[in-house]
């Protein structure tokens, strides 16, 4: 930022915060972020469109960033218009399959990628098969170090006839302090002038798990070896200004780090910008620095090697002035303003490419989008669905045969392979899914109860009698809807057949979300076959959902009960679909101020944020996990009715921002489809997605797919 600003650049600076303590940051920074929350992400990327910024340069680090490594910033970029140039402080070389993803990620959704190191492109292009045409190469700044006053800091730690060994860091066990105390008493003997300062606090994240236990046991080693007068810890956090006297003052800066791994260092440039020679374990960016003779290496943990290596620069002072002036020449070509004046041309030249102007930022309107969704996969689908039915869950994307099957979900199932037979190529396989479906619906139904057996073992064994209100509403539902769509003569005669044999148990149906399954197939029937028995069964049971609503449609807290639990948007969507055949503009009004108040209650910044089911939602508090894929599928299924009814176009947006939940548009900025299985994952808690891929979650991806791809489609709002 202070090279941009040598350059005459305007620059502003969106801060993170870590949510572990509160910081006075100096006037640059205009806009804040809390690491954790998903919302500041999406508000900072208003924020950037708001105020028209040229350009925006990102500084990754993957501890950062909220989400699983550090996933929440992808749904910032998402959402910026304007060019975007990262700058990538760790790149790893064998990195998670989220990990990858993240920089794969970065990459596309970046103009330019930084690496400050070389090796750091190598990676790039090799590891993670980006384009080299993308990757720039930009040095670590360094600050220009004037005159201090060396000697009078020397003299207050007491140090002032010493030459001395520096190292700096927060202090933890991968900074290997250890190995330069243990070479420090060859040197001594031959050197007894010399003094180690270790400078710098015990790193906060290892004062909570070990406390001070690594700078003991570095103390009960200077005092093993009577090495109390040579050894000086300075234990507290130091700014740039004092650091930058440590570093004039010392004879030889020492890197004794483990990690090999590691593209940048801070401590490194700005040692080499104060002309101080460097010895250091071969890390792949000491190794790239410290080439041609600017600093000496020995291996990790030897230090036997690295007792030679002081000794050989103590022993030579013209060696040692060599190798400091060596440095120091290549990090004269990295002072702030040279490295500002190289990003200020960089994002010159991607806003050049990108070909879009200042007054071209805005924050696009959503009717302006174009929105890309992946193929239908039913590859998952299939792998559930055995000769019975499809089985509840999964361990992973392993179908889980110990729970069995149940109405629920092949009631689902149905539905969806009835809606997909206009939509998928292998029409034989989708046939093949929908008679397991039905077949099992036709098994599932009791005759002597006249009902829809719900729960089945892995060994085809019934675990109950009559289902559930639920079970037999979601029948009806499938077998309603099945009977009015589907373009095979067996599977309507069939459907039909067992709609009108479950009708008489829809009468003593009273609970609201069972009412609005049942509802939604009777509709479904109704509007296709217009028989008068079904049109007054759809009077009644609709009447029933309405009139729920009664005492509390215009109350704040609408809801007809004290707690909202799963599967809400069923009953605006069900209420809007009868009140549209009945003809019933109250009812389909009341339908749509439902819908309204849920989404004020689900959507967070332009984030959907259902209900979880670990407490719910009350008047006095909201349950952010666990979400369920179930509340994503209804609340695109209540949004899309909602349009199709009034024409508000708010409503499709709401609907596509239910979608994107799935691919990582949530509170934890996760993926929770899986595109490498066709499946989707169970939900998200507050510790992550849920890895298990079941049966209820999958349809629900695959409905909501398939009917958020034909809304787009009709309305033109897609990229293919």
């Amino acid at each position: 930022n202070e090279g941009l600003k040598e350059n005459g650049v305007t620059t502003a600076v969106v801060a993170m915060n870590d949510g572990l303590n509160n910081y006075s940051y100096p006037a640059d920074v205009v806009f804040e972020i809390e690491q954790n929350d998903m919302a500041s992400y999406i508000n900072a990327a208003e924020y950037l469109h708001t105020n028209k910024f040229d350009a925006v340069i990102l500084q990754h680090e993957f501890g950062i960033f909220g989400g699983k490594d550090g996933k929440h910033i992808i749904q910032l970029l998402k959402r910026l218009r304007m060019p975007v140039v990262t700058t990538l402080h760790t790149i790893l070389d064998n990195p998670s399959e989220d990990q990858r993803l993240v920089v794969n990620e970065l990459a596309r959704l970046s103009h330019k990628l930084v690496s400050i190191s070389k090796k750091g492109i190598d990676l790039l292009t090799s590891v993670y098969g980006i384009p080299e045409s993308k990757c720039v190469h930009i040095h670590h700044g360094v600050h220009e170090i004037g005159d201090l006053d060396v000697d009078g800091l020397k003299k207050k730690l007491g140090v002032s006839n010493k030459r001395v060994l520096l190292t700096f860091g927060l202090l933890s066990k991968n900074k290997s302090i250890e190995v330069v105390i243990q070479a420090l008493p060859e040197v001594v003997k031959k050197h007894p002038d010399i003094v180690y300062i270790v400078l710098g606090a015990t790193h906060p994240h290892v004062i909570k798990q070990e406390g001070e236990d690594y700078r003991h046991s570095l103390i009960r080693l200077v005092k093993k070896l009577g090495l109390e007068n040579n050894v000086l810890f300075i234990n507290r956090f130091v700014s740039n200004e004092e650091l930058f006297g440590y570093l004039k003052m010392c004879d030889i800066y020492v890197i004794p780090y483990l990690g090999e791994r590691q593209i940048s260092s801070g401590t490194l440039i700005y040692t080499m910008g104060a002309a101080k020679p460097i010895i250091s374990t071969p890390f792949w960016y000491a190794e790239e620095m410290l080439a041609e003779n600017r600093g000496l290496l020995f291996d990790f943990r030897d230090s036997e090697q690295l007792k030679m290596k002081i000794n050989e620069l103590l022993d030579d002072d013209k060696k040692r002035e060599a190798v400091a002036q060596n440095a120091f020449s290549l990090a004269k070509e990295c002072y702030w303003p040279n490295i500002g004046k190289q990003y200020y041309d960089l994002a010159e030249r991607v806003v050049d490419e990108a070909g879009v102007t200042k007054t071209e930022y805005e924050l696009a309107e959503e009717s302006e989008l174009k929105f890309t969704y992946p193929p239908i996969n039913l590859n998952h689908l299939q792998l559930m669905t055995d000769n019975t039915g499809i089985l509840q869950h999964a361990r992973y994307s392993i179908p889980d045969r110990s729970h069995g099957y149940c109405t629920d979900d092949n009631a689902r199932a149905l539905l969806l392979s009835v809606m997909l037979q206009n939509d998928v190529q292998n029409v034989d396989e989708l046939n093949r899914l929908t008679s397991i479906y039905l077949s099992y619906i036709d098994y599932a139904f009791n005759p002597e109860k006249g009902k829809f057996r719900n729960f089945m073992s892995y060994s085809r064994e019934w675990l109950d009698e009559e289902g559930t209100e639920d079970s037999n509403g979601r029948a009806i539902w499938a077998l309603g809807y099945t009977s009015a769509y589907t373009n095979m003569s067996n599977f309507y005669l069939h459907s039909n057949s067992l709609f009108k044999k479950g009708l008489r148990a829809t009468r003593s149906i009273t609970h609201p979300r069972a009412l609005a399954y049942t509802t939604l197939g009777l509709a479904y029937h109704a509007k296709a076959h217009g028989e008068q028995e079904v049109i007054e069964l759809l009077r009644e049971k609709a009447r029933q959902l309405y009139l729920l609503f009664d005492k509390s449609i215009d109350n704040e807290w609408l809801w007809h009960d004290q707690k909202v639990t799963y599967g809400n948007s069923r009953i605006p969507q069900a209420l809007i679909l009868a009140g549209r055949y009945l003809k019933d503009d109250k009812m389909a009004q009341r339908g749509l101020k439902i819908t309204d108040w849920l989404i004020d209650n689900q959507f967070r910044s332009n984030i959907f944020s259902p209900i979880g089911n670990d407490g719910w939602l009350t008047p006095e508090r909201k349950a952010q996990f666990d979400q369920q894929p179930l509340e994503a599928n209804g609340m695109i299924d209540a949004c899309l009715q909602a349009e199709s009814y009034s024409r508000d176009e708010r409503y499709g947006s709401y609907a596509m921002k239910a979608f994107s939940w799935f691919t990582g548009d949530n509170d934890t900025g996760e993926l929770v489809y899986d595109f490498s299985t066709g499946g989707c994952r169970d939900g998200l808690m507050s510790g992550g997605v849920n890895l298990n891929q079941g049966a209820e979650s999958t349809l629900s991806w695959l409905m909501s797919l398939l009917n958020i791809s034909l809304y787009l489609r009709e309305t033109k709002k897609i990229t293919i």
